[in-house]
Order: structure tokens, then sequence, then C-alpha cells
């Protein structure tokens, strides 16, 4: 891959400029490294790196350098949550770039310092953080820069429910992306807009904006993007239970993803597409859906994610009455729950699991089910679910008229 290859450029040129001397050069190898690794989550070895590079820099007097390998460090430290780690090392990439008049360099810090604030609910310094960065962007026309910070403002907007405020800031991201002349920021800023009218129940005009987005991402051969603004357009869909639609925009999302290797996003794509055709009555559709969506959940050691797909395994089984493959099936979810530790998961499938042994008049092992989704519903501090609570009225039925199953039969019959 891309990454792949810039590793070992980077890593050949660290290792030639280490041999001859060159600090700078190594340095900047460092900060090669430290991008290529961030980029690919590897947080441990991105951390190493624009260290190693931060301390070379600083040695021999680079301000420059050492403020980006410490602005690298922050995004490091931020992508792994250490928010206060990441807000320190902002502040230290601004002082330095604010001192030797980088203005660029400066607003950059800005931006990843409101993120790092953002990240840790302090919405006030969040907010002057962005609004400094946008009024420096400005000053120097450097329009990508100011959509970002206007980027950044509405979704911050967007997360305190100021939608009024939100709208805004994305449009005025949009005119700025629209004088950079930058389709994937545009897109982007679209996808948000598409999300925030989604949240107020805008659905013409989310489903402009996502198909906008989608429109560009496509012109430009973005598979990430493309998938993202499907996935929203199915979301916007559904809310209004358009499913056809929704079928036909997973589908889309589902081919991009599998070209871009997002794993756990298409299993959950085709569990979706799975439950769809359930509900459509296209059972050998649906258990296809499930099947692939278990598959790749599996091959990703995701144990939540397979205990889903097996979930929706065992509704198909029960519609078509294949009693025994559900039961199979629910178990073997239960037990996954169980195992991680999740015990609304858990619950929710001994619920199901009830309903199936109830179908198969394995009246001890519902009543046992039953008795187990109770407790766990005790210790969650929770009511027992409705299910719960009819199959223990019927259980206590049978088991003082013993004959009714016995009826029920014959009635079947």
């Amino acid at each position: 891959s891309r990454n792949q290859e810039a590793e070992k450029a980077f890593s050949a040129a660290h290792e030639i400029h280490s041999r001859i001397g060159n600090n700078l050069g190594a340095a900047n190898a460092l900060d090669g490294l430290g991008n290529t690794y961030r980029a690919q989550s590897r947080n441990q070895e991105a951390e190493k790196a624009f260290s190693a590079a931060h301390e070379i820099h600083s040695r021999i007097g680079n301000d420059l350098g050492a403020a980006n390998a410490v602005l690298g460090l922050g995004k490091t430290y931020h992508a792994q949550s250490r928010n206060q780690e990441a807000e320190k090392a902002f502040g230290t990439a601004h002082e330095i770039h604010s001192r030797i008049g980088n203005d660029l360099g400066a607003a950059n810090a800005l931006l990843s310092l409101g993120d790092a604030y953002s990240a840790q609910s302090r919405h006030q310094e969040a907010e002057k953080a962005f609004n400094d960065a946008r009024t420096v962007h400005s000053s120097i026309d450097h329009f990508l820069g100011a959509g970002n910070a206007f980027r950044s403002l509405g979704n911050l907007y967007t997360t305190q429910s100021k939608y009024n405020k939100a709208e805004l800031s994305y449009r005025q991201s949009l005119a700025a992306y629209d004088r950079a002349n930058d389709g994937d920021s545009i897109a982007r800023a679209l996808l948000d807009l598409g999300k925030l009218y989604h949240t107020q129940q805008r659905y013409a005009e989310a489903e402009e904006a996502a198909t906008e987005a989608l429109a560009i991402w496509t012109s430009i051969d973005d598979e990430e993007g493309q998938a993202g603004a499907s996935i929203l357009l199915s979301t916007i869909f559904r809310s209004q239970s358009q499913h056809n639609q929704e079928m036909d925009a997973l589908i889309q999302a589902e081919a991009a993803l599998a070209r871009t290797g997002h794993h756990t996003t298409r299993a959950a794509t085709l569990g979706r597409m799975g439950d769809i055709q359930l509900a459509q009555g296209n059972y050998p559709e649906a258990e296809e859906c499930y099947h692939l969506a278990q598959a790749i959940f599996l091959s990703m050691n995701d144990p939540r994610g397979e205990a889903t797909g097996l979930r929706g395994l065992g509704k198909l089984y029960v519609r078509q009455g294949r009693h025994a493959q559900a039961e199979e099936c629910y178990a073997h979810a239960r037990l996954i729950y169980a195992g991680i530790i999740d015990e609304e998961g858990e619950a929710d499938t001994l619920d199901a699991l009830m309903g199936v042994y109830v179908m198969q008049r394995k009246f001890g092992d519902a009543k046992v089910a039953c008795m187990e989704a109770c407790e766990i519903y005790t210790r969650m501090g929770r009511p027992m679910s409705d299910m719960c609570a009819n199959t223990w009225e019927m259980l206590q039925l049978v088991e003082e008229h013993p004959i009714l199953p016995l009826l029920a039969g014959l009635f079947e019959s």
C-alpha cells in the first residue's frame, strides 16, 4: 500500500541521514515516519517517531521543525483520547509558531487545540480557539484553513444542539472551501450539513446535501467518501421508512467499503441489509447477508459483532420455523455476550431464546432462561422486559394446567 511504501522510504532516508550525521534530514525523516504511522493508527510507533524528531529539532535549534513535531505528537495523543497531553502539545506548538511569526502554523495549532478542548466538553474554550484560528486564516487569505475553522465551529454547535448557528457555520465553511476550490472539503462540509438536517428531520434537504457530497466524491474517485455519503443516505431513507431506497444506498456503501477494507462498517452494513431482506420476506438473500457479516466479524475477532450476526440469523430461522437452528444461534450469541460481560446483549438474547424454547414446548429450558434474564435485569437495576414477564406468566399457567400445551398441540394439528 501507499503507507507501506512511504514507511520504507522514510526509514531508508532516516538511516542514511543518521549515518552521514545530517541531523535535520534525520529529524525530517522521523516526522514523515510519524505521519505515516499515525495514518495507520500505529500510535505508539508514531509517538516514538515524533518524540525523537522533536528532540533533534530542539537540539539543533530548528523551531519550525520542533513545532511541527510537537503538533504531530499532539494529534497522536488526541487519537488515543489522551486529551490533556494533546492540549499541552498543541499549546506548545501554538506558542512556538507565534514566537517565530508563522501565522499559518499558529492557526493550525489553534484548530487542534480547539479539538482537544471540544473532546473535554470545554465548549467556550473550543469556540474561542476555533474563532481565533478563523481570524488568522482569513487574515492571510488561507481559505482552506478558514473553512476548517468554520466546519469545526459547526460541529461544536451541533454537539450543543445550537442548530441555527451550526447551519450558518457549515454554510460559511462551504463558501470558504469553494474559494479554496477543494472538492473533498466541500463534500465533507455537505455531509456534516446533511447530518444536521437529518437530526432536525429536514429530510429533503438532508438527502440533497448527501447526494451532492456523493456526486463530488464519485467525481474524484474517493471510495471512502462515497461509502460515508451512501451510509448517510441510507439512514435518511430509513428514517422515512423508504426501505427500497435505503437498500440501494446500502448496496452502494457495501461495495465501496469492500474496496476500501473498512471491514467493521461493511459487516454492520451487511447486517442491516439482512434486516431489510428479512422484513421483505426475502429469506435466502437475508441469510446470505447475515452469513457474510458473520464471516467478517469472525475474521476480525469481533465478538460483539459476531453475536449481533447470530441474533439476525436467529430471527430469520424463527420466521422460517427453523426453531432448532434459531435456538442454536441464540444460545451461541448468549454465551458470547456473557464472555464479554455485555449484560444488556445477554438479557435481550435470553428473551429471544426463551421464546424459541416455548415454540418448541421446552418449558423447563424456557423457565431457566427466564430466571437467568430476570437476574440480569435485577443486576442492571431495570424492570424485566415484556417478553420475560409474559413468558413467566405463561409458564406459571402451564405449571398449574399441564393439559394446556397438549390442547395447543391438538389445535395445531
